[in-house]
């Protein structure tokens, strides 16, 4: 049982000493405890919260209690901040976050005084280098006279929301977010990712920004000419990308998701950095392809590409379904029958190049069973022959944006009925609608003449059959899109009795 005790202020608070465990329970009747240390000087600081039974986090306060750092993991997973701190009071809270039951921890800190930084750290070239970010980072220093810029450089090395953090205690400070594009070592026209400034003392500068992998600059100057001690918040959420290399951003250099069917994800930053993303992918089978775009900061617009004369770019006319999300709430959706061929997926921020966002998208591709046969052409003369029927014949093709037409050419060596039935396959648009004619070229000019429909029909969500007693000879079934706007795979099954 957790007994309520008289450290649950600031006032109340334990002195804790550094390099020792600490170990305490909390529960539904005593929720916090709260400890303090004195920093006797800049320090890096290290805390550990370990040993949880339930949820609990910790946060990290000055002087004048307001927050510096905080750990607030899931569940009972261990908790830790990493911190340089200036000299002066700090406190320590622990806090239960459980509904019901206790937890016990164990705390442990470390300060070791922090390293004096390369002198001159006032350009990217002698920037103070905190290393791989991982985790929250926090650093307190002074900047003005004597001292008028500091440039802090990190790495990440994992896709990552990045917030920038910039408190000044006696004057307003202003920060840049850089990414030295050309590694000239100077901050270009376009590579200030984000800036902000306060203008008065204990007022906030602060920005949020999706980034890649890479390596970054911070620059932190005064807004005026009083110096002015600030503290530099920097705290990246990591999104776990998992695409390598990096998506290229022309048709040759896509990444190349194979002969694909099944489900893939993939996680992705797309934005001021980089602007477009492009994956390639082939379907060997007539499918169904579902593409779900789910972006984290802005929306994202995902197009569906083929290229089709093989000229390495995306033409005007090659680009035949694009869909846009309308926030991070709404994903961009594509949902689309497709026949066999090589596509393209291209991904890019809905708002232009200004814009940033990690993303991810999922692609979920369903085969249809397609027979394997050489695609039906596009007119009398050059119809698939399916030779001479008899008995029951069925056939799987695709119709819509790529491919307009499909005609078959089929012989009835004696009279008989024939039974045509057009199925539109149950992925598809609810609006896709498809015609379906018999024909007889019975002056045999290659062309389709007023009086040569037999019969027509009209597939939607449900089948169209068409039934006529026909004489020995030659005739031909056309499938066309009612709305040519709208592509659907279908099976169309013939009987002759």
């Amino acid at each position: 049982m957790v007994n309520r005790r008289s450290d649950d202020t600031f006032r109340s608070a334990r002195n804790l000493q550094f390099n020792r465990t600490t170990r305490d329970a909390l529960g539904k009747r005593d929720r916090t405890d709260f400890y303090k240390f004195r920093a006797p000087g800049q320090v890096d600081f290290n805390l550990a919260l370990s040993g949880l039974q339930a949820n609990a986090s910790v946060r990290l306060l000055n002087s004048r209690r307001a927050l510096v750092a905080v750990s607030n993991r899931p569940g009972n997973r261990a908790e830790q901040i990493s911190a340089t701190l200036g000299s002066g009071i700090y406190y320590i809270q622990v806090q239960f976050l459980g509904r019901r039951g206790t937890t016990r921890y164990n705390l442990r800190t470390s300060a070791t005084p922090t390293p004096t930084p390369p002198v001159g750290d006032e350009t990217i070239a002698t920037a103070f280098d905190i290393g791989v970010l991982t985790t929250t980072f926090s650093k307190q220093e002074t900047v003005g006279t004597g001292d008028p810029i500091d440039f802090y450089k990190f790495a990440l090395n994992d896709i990552a929301n990045l917030q920038v953090r910039v408190n000044g205690s006696t004057a307003g400070t202003k920060f840049e977010l850089i990414r030295d594009g050309n590694n000239n070592g100077l901050v270009d026209s376009g590579e200030i990712l984000a800036s902000n400034s306060s203008f008065s003392a204990n007022s906030l500068a602060s920005a949020t920004q999706d980034l890649p992998q890479g390596t970054y600059f911070i620059k932190v100057e005064p807004t005026s000419t009083q110096p002015t001690q600030y503290q530099l918040n920097l705290i990246p959420t990591l999104f776990g990308g998992n695409v390598s290399p990096e998506p290229g951003n022309t048709l040759p250099v896509a990444s190349d998701l194979g002969v694909f069917s099944g489900t893939r994800s993939v996680r992705e930053y797309v934005g001021t950095i980089d602007t477009t993303d492009i994956y390639r992918f082939t379907l060997n089978d007539l499918s169904n392809l579902q593409i779900t775009a789910t972006a984290s900061s802005t929306p994202v617009r995902v197009q569906l590409v083929r290229d089709a004369n093989n000229n390495g770019l995306i033409d005007s006319d090659e680009v035949f379904v694009s869909r846009e999300g309308s926030g991070v709430t709404t994903p961009a959706r594509i949902n689309e029958d497709l026949p066999v061929g090589t596509y393209f997926v291209r991904v890019d921020p809905r708002f232009g190049g200004n814009s940033s966002t990690s993303y991810e998208m999922t692609l979920v591709g369903n085969p249809y069973g397609g027979n394997g046969l050489p695609d039906p052409g596009n007119t009398l003369s050059t119809a698939r022959s399916l030779g001479t029927l008899s008995g029951t014949t069925s056939l799987k093709e695709y119709i819509g944006v790529l491919d307009s037409d499909d005609f078959y050419r089929f012989t009835l060596s004696n009279a008989a009925s024939l039974q045509a039935t057009l199925t539109i396959s149950s992925t598809a648009s609810s609006s896709a609608n498809n015609n379906i004619r018999l024909i007889q070229d019975t002056n045999n000019n290659g062309l389709i003449d007023s009086n040569e429909i037999l019969r027509s029909g009209i597939a939607s969500f449900t089948p169209a059959s068409l039934t006529r007693a026909l004489q020995a000879g030659t005739y031909f079934l056309q499938i066309e899109p009612r709305f040519s706007s709208f592509s659907n795979n279908y099976e169309l099954t013939l009987v002759t009795t």
